[in-house]
């Protein structure tokens, strides 16, 4: 099955919204812990990771979408 082609990863925070385009290879991170976060990078030097707190009970989904997500950067075609 291939992925459906998205220009755009869009993310909102609690008082911020970035956009990252797939060109830049946006990737999903999961830390573990009392308080675990999810840690949005790109393949940019100098870009700050943006990070997100995520409730546990939803991490098999987050991964699932890591997953998609990385998918469609892998397919997407290169300029």
């Amino acid at each position: 099955m291939k992925t459906p082609p998205h220009e755009v990863l869009e993310l909102f925070g609690f008082g911020e919204a970035h956009r990252l385009h797939i060109r830049r290879e946006p990737r999903l991170e999961f830390g573990t812990g009392r308080k675990p976060t999810m840690a949005v990078t790109v393949e940019q030097p100098g870009v700050p990771r943006h990070y997100f707190p995520y409730d546990p009970e939803r991490l098999h989904a987050l991964r699932a979408f890591a997953v998609q997500l990385a998918r469609g950067v892998a397919e997407r075609p290169r300029l």
